[in-house]
């Protein structure tokens, strides 16, 4: 784990927003996912097997043990742990200590993404574009009038350290996308995937980056990134 100290971005355009096109005829919602979540471990499930990353004095989740059963479907990069066992940890080192010092399970408070927005879109037929461009895992483009822009998304509305930057995708359809993927044709079969209906989650691109290099310094990465 490293610590790395940046600026994160306000949190005002995280509200829920619903938009409906009548010309479409369908709804698309943008959803707050900054919700508190309590996650319950055995200690032996829990010590070591967390990469978090120290940003604006906060802990971030950008990996874990993809082989340990007990951590299935319990996480999502880009969470920020509030506290350990009831005590407010802001260090790699602060988290660690709590958990080493319990002397059996460990309760973790997460916020759940905070800084993620999540778009659901859907379109009447599978030959209509979805309206945007991707290159590897970044939103570079939105078609002015398409699905996409209707949705609201916009290409370069992500904030974080107080400056605009791009979206990063790290879920498509609720499924993990590797932080680490620098693929657009595999971003886009997962997009497609579900034909006519899609749900993006995406993070400010600036921060994916902190929380993937990282990731890469863990000796074991390839162990610890998620993906579906």
């Amino acid at each position: 784990s490293s610590g790395i100290n940046a600026e994160y971005g306000d949190e005002e355009n995280m509200d829920d927003k619903e938009i409906k096109d009548m010309s479409y005829g369908y709804r698309v919602k943008k959803t707050d996912i900054g919700s508190s979540v309590n996650v319950y471990l055995q200690k032996r499930h829990a010590l070591n097997n967390f990469h978090l990353v120290e940003v604006s004095s906060f802990l971030w989740l950008a990996g874990w043990n993809q082989k340990e059963p007990a951590l299935t479907s319990k996480f999502r990069v880009g969470d920020q742990l509030m506290s350990v066992n009831g005590q407010a940890v802001n260090t790699v080192a602060e988290a660690l200590s709590v958990m080493e010092m319990t002397p059996s399970g460990v309760e973790l408070l997460l916020k759940r993404m905070p800084l993620a927005a999540e778009y659901k879109m859907h379109r009447q037929k599978e030959s209509e574009d979805w309206g945007m461009q991707i290159r590897q895992n970044r939103l570079v483009d939105v078609i002015h009038g398409g699905i996409a822009w209707t949705a609201g998304l916009q290409p370069f509305s992500a904030e974080f350290s107080e400056k605009a930057c791009s979206w990063a995708i790290t879920q498509v359809n609720r499924l993990p996308v590797s932080v680490l993927c620098r693929s657009t044709d595999v971003i886009w079969d997962k997009i497609n995937s579900g034909k006519t209906d899609v749900s993006i989650t995406l993070q400010p691109s600036e921060f994916v980056n902190i929380l993937s290099n990282s990731l890469l310094e863990h000796p074991h990465y390839e162990d610890f990134v998620a993906r579906s």
